[in-house]
């Protein structure tokens, strides 16, 4: 008896270390990733990008529009940006200037946030886990990124773009129509 307990206490600790459900089934955390990031949410980051520091509260509805309000430093405090479809509006203390996306340099930072948040995503995303945190990797315009989630509610948590020194501390991340999205 002591054998067969032992034996399913192992075969338990192997699935959990696997990434199995409690049905002994994987979980697919590239497509919880793809579905957490087609959905409406919102969030607020503290972001670094080359040298410059910002908060600014994110808001994605659609298949990829965005809103951009940032918070801080005083300096950018009152900078909206709306990028629906191929349309950017930039509104800053009481100017408002409409301007083609294309218009935006490719590796300039709402580009590539743009692009990581609602752009294409290769057919496989690299995927990490460890017991708290999923980390999807990719590339885009010529550039790589990480993408970090909370486990067990998929909350992104982080976003890396090492190579223009972008990083993005994510706070009061919710899905905007109000359910969790869980891996179990």
């Amino acid at each position: 008896m002591k054998k067969r307990l032992a034996a399913l206490a192992a075969a338990a600790a192997l699935c959990l270390a696997a990434g199995c459900d409690d049905l002994g089934q994987r979980v697919d955390y590239d497509a919880m990733v793809r579905e957490t990031l087609a959905r409406e949410y919102s969030f607020t980051a503290d972001v670094a990008y080359n040298g410059t520091s910002a908060t600014v509260q994110v808001k994605k509805t659609g298949a990829g529009d965005l809103q951009l309000d940032f918070t801080a430093p005083p300096s950018m405090e009152g900078l909206s940006v709306t990028a629906a479809g191929e349309d950017l509006t930039v509104r800053f203390r009481g100017m408002e200037v409409d301007i083609s996306a294309y218009a935006i340099p490719a590796q300039s930072a709402l580009t590539l946030l743009r692009e990581v948040l609602a752009g294409e995503k290769p057919a496989k995303l690299d995927i990490q886990e460890d017991d708290q945190t999923v980390t999807a990797s990719g590339s885009i315009l010529l550039t790589s990124y990480d993408l970090t989630f909370d486990k067990e509610t998929m909350a992104l948590t982080r976003i890396l773009i090492p190579s223009v020194e972008g990083d993005a501390e994510i706070t009061d991340f919710v899905f905007l129509d109000g359910e969790q999205a869980s891996a179990s």
